[in-house]
């Protein structure tokens, strides 16, 4: 027994041996591709072909040549050198990004390797271990997604971008790309914004107060999260000390230390149209213009109208129900050409950059109504047509329906649709939607160039599909031009310094939607401002009447969450929405303001124009009629001027 257990150890003992002599061949072999890999890796991307973008000058001009932007590079930011920025902030930024920037190829294989076991653990991308030239890389050319593929290409082009700049020129491209929240891109803006001073001139808290924000710009803004700021900072200063770039006497002094926050920058001020800027610098990224073209600066007339745009300002000044969360989003065209006049994201941009003009969907109400009407008025209705206005439950597809009227107030008699629109009625819109079909206004706002998700449903009409300030105008402005199929225009054209036309937008517009259906439902919408129509509620424009001396053509909007109103004549189709980012309820006092803002930058946009109302089409005619009943006033009834296709009058008319 005593040899047999003998015998069986030494098996044992050998198959261990074994087993530990393969591991250790599997272990070298690894090991050695891993190298050849890495060797390979490294050469290929030492052959790739990626540069630092040139410092490029632009200038952007509003419709009126008026500057209102100048730019180093397709970003809005300040660009500076090297030297002119704090050996503080280079020393803090070096300290918690890359203590080992000098000393490095663009990665850092250690902590490269560390980050790559934690994410392996994972499963997913968790800690980054990017280096300073990493994140130079990815700001230039990547997104900031966190997935295998992005991280390679972003390795790639570090080791490329090592291989032809100095440690100087990528660290100072870096810190001059950098985001800093509220908008702001490089130390330099960052500097202005936070502490209203230059990059050169920050004392060593305000650098690594600065230093905290790139990590989670929200999470460590100094203006939203000021504890976590300030958690961070003390962090920055304690590893300077480690690295030597402070004393142990300076980092006492300056731990828990405060800062007083500027939080302005000129470039950014709603005055100056942030949100506007925003969108015609990414078109003019996505142009892709050589640089051999902007080697000497470019100058880029836009269609912003700075005049407007000040007025805008000026109104929600004056109307914005102080101390109030509500956001708001305008959006301004010109209906003949479709430039866009002014947009506005946003109550505040330095607050949020975020542009709810173009980006945010929400329910438009009944601002949506002027296209199922003109649906209408395609499949033969009038501004005479009539149904029943009463308290209706729908039968729809075996479900009932039942929609009311605002404060549950109904005429309880036959109405057209020339009141149904003045007061917003809902029982009509219903009928008219149903019996039209539902997929015919489905149709209609797809053709109007709607591209957001349409649900073909009853509720349709009511507008409950989700839609953008920027969809809702443009739709509006080709009613406005009378039928032709106008897009927003942003650029009308980009000059070099030499004078070479590098790009024009000279895009004619086709005739798409009927000239006289246009016409009738824009005199149609007009009738929100004529309280005359009223039976037992006012309507929808009522309250801002007595501000219009010109005639415009208009149509507001309402749900618990969003309140809208659009309006046009033949000069601009302005825009405005007002609401609360998250989901809470808006009250009816709170929402007044837009119409008080849209009636001032209307009389004020077209205060010296004469030319502002259509001509009347040849194949229409307009008929005094009582425009409640559509039929013929009698006695002392209220009459007005409702307006016909030649080829589609009343019966009774005949």
């Amino acid at each position: 027994m005593y040899f047999y257990l003998i015998y069986e150890k030494n098996i044992i003992g050998d198959k261990m041996k074994i087993i530990l002599k393969i591991t250790k061949y599997i272990f070298i072999i690894f090991i050695f591709l891993c190298i050849s890999f890495f060797f390979v890796f490294y050469h290929y991307s030492k052959r790739l072909n990626y540069t630092i973008p040139q410092t490029v000058n632009i200038e952007f001009y509003d419709a009126n040549g008026e500057l209102f932007l100048t730019l180093n590079n397709q970003s809005k930011k300040s660009y500076i050198q090297l030297e002119e920025i704090s050996q503080d902030l280079i020393n803090a930024f070096i300290s918690i990004e890359d203590k080992n920037f000098y000393k490095h190829n663009g990665i850092n294989p250690w902590r490269m390797a560390g980050a790559l076991l934690s994410n392996i653990k994972k499963g997913k991308i968790v800690e980054g271990a990017s280096t300073i030239t990493q994140q130079y890389a990815r700001n230039l050319y990547l997104n900031n997604d966190k997935n295998f593929k992005r991280k390679i290409d972003e390795i790639m082009i570090a080791i490329n971008l090592e291989t032809k700049y100095s440690k100087d020129e990528i660290l100072e491209g870096y810190l001059n790309t950098i985001y800093f929240d509220h908008g702001i891109y490089g130390v330099e803006d960052a500097s202005h914004f936070y502490f209203n001073k230059k990059a050169s001139d920050l004392t060593l808290i305000e650098a690594v107060t600065l230093a905290s924000i790139p990590k989670g710009p929200i999470y460590y803004s100094p203006i939203k999260n000021p504890e976590n700021n300030k958690e961070r900072r003390n962090i920055i200063l304690e590893e300077m000390s480690k690295d030597g770039y402070i004393s142990k006497e300076t980092l006492q002094e300056n731990l828990n230390k405060d800062v007083t926050i500027y939080g302005h920058l000129e470039k950014n001020d709603n005055k100056n149209a942030p949100y506007f800027q925003d969108i015609v610098i990414q078109l003019l990224e996505d142009l892709s213009i050589p640089y051999s073209s902007l080697d000497k600066g470019i100058k880029v007339y836009t269609t912003l109208d700075l005049k407007l745009n000040e007025c805008i300002q000026k109104a929600i000044d004056k109307y914005y129900p102080k101390n109030s969360n509500l956001e708001l989003a305008i959006y301004a065209m010109n209906p003949k050409t479709g430039a866009v006049l002014s947009v506005i994201g946003g109550y505040n941009y330095e607050n949020s950059v975020y542009n709810r003009a173009t980006k945010s969907l929400r329910q438009p109400g009944s601002s949506i109504k002027p296209f199922l009407y003109f649906t209408a008025l395609e499949n033969g209705f009038t501004p005479a047509t009539t149904f029943m206005s009463q308290k209706t439950d729908f039968y729809v597809d075996g479900e009932i329906y039942s929609p009311t009227n605002y404060d549950d107030i109904y005429p309880n008699r036959d109405v057209t649709m020339a009141y149904a629109l003045a007061v917003s009625d809902n029982i009509y819109a219903i009928k008219t939607h149903l019996f039209l079909g539902t997929d015919k206004l489905v149709k209609t706002l797809k053709d109007f160039g709607f591209t957001s998700e349409i649900k073909n449903n009853t509720s349709l009409a009511l507008g409950t599909s989700e839609v953008t300030l920027k969809e809702l105008v443009t739709g509006y402005a080709k009613i406005a031009s009378l039928g032709y199929d106008v897009k927003p225009k942003y650029i009308n054209k980009i000059v070099s310094n030499s004078g070479d036309i590098l790009y024009e937008n000279n895009e004619k517009y086709e005739e798409r939607f009927d000239n006289a259906n246009c016409y009738i439902l824009a005199e149609t919408m007009t009738n929100v401002f004529d309280n005359r129509l009223a039976i037992n509620i006012n309507t929808t424009g009522a309250s801002i009447a007595a501000k219009l001396s010109k005639k415009y053509a208009a149509k507001s909007g309402s749900t618990d969450y969003d309140n809208w109103m659009i309006g046009f004549n033949k000069n601009i189709v302005l825009g405005i929405w007002t609401g609360y980012d998250e989901a809470t309820e808006v009250k009816n006092s709170q929402t007044k303001y837009i119409k008080n803002i849209w009636a001032d930058v209307m009389e004020e946009y077209n205060k010296d124009s004469f030319d502002y109302w259509y001509t009347q089409p040849s194949n229409v005619i307009g008929i005094e009629l009582n425009p409640t009943t559509g039929q013929i006033a009698k006695g002392k009834e209220y009459k007005k001027r409702l307006y016909f296709k030649n080829n589609n009058l009343p019966w009774y008319l005949f």
